[in-house]
């Protein structure tokens, strides 16, 4: 029983640990923020991925009514980070751009997912006292194939939630 005690024990102060650095990286630039964003929803460590997160994070996903705020985007992500390979996104072009002040950074990404193929992210991140943390967030993942209504621009496709009226209509193009 003292050796399984010691062992929780030991993979607790590990995890801690993996958070605390974690933080610590995501103090240094928007940069590493990210990096450490998506090293955490690979690794599935809700924790330290909610530990990045503003307390009034906006996340935008790829269903077009999508559109969750604070604790219900927190809930929605720990929730799906628990399924493995659930955010396994690479970042792999990025383009930061820092406020005048150097406390909003926007960016976006083109990401790469071993089953979902290639997609875009986009969003803010705000410079707090805990270091950067992810204000707003827009997960876009293009449709394999052309599937789904299209947006209005010729070749663009979109996602739909069901009932929701996109406003490109059937033939897309207007």
């Amino acid at each position: 029983k003292g050796n399984v005690m010691k062992f929780a024990l030991l993979i607790g102060a590990l995890l801690w640990g993996l958070a605390v650095t974690m933080l610590a990286l995501a103090q240094a630039s928007p940069d590493a923020a990210l990096d450490a964003l998506h090293k955490a929803g690979a690794d599935a460590n809700s924790a330290a991925f909610e530990s990045l997160l503003a307390q009034d994070v906006v996340f935008l996903g790829v269903d077009g009514a999508a559109r969750l705020e604070g604790q219900s985007a927190r809930d929605f992500l720990s929730e799906h980070l628990m399924q493995e390979n659930a955010w396994a996104y690479r970042s792999i072009e990025r383009e930061t751009r820092l406020s005048p002040g150097g406390s909003v950074a926007w960016f976006d990404e083109t990401l790469q997912h071993d089953q979902l193929g290639r997609g875009r992210g986009t969003g803010v991140l705000i410079r707090s006292s805990e270091g950067w943390k992810l204000a707003q967030y827009n997960l876009i993942v293009p449709l394999p194939g052309g599937a789904g209504s299209t947006s209005g621009v010729s070749g663009t496709q979109a996602i739909t939630a069901p009932g929701v009226d996109n406003g490109a209509g059937q033939s897309g193009v207007q």
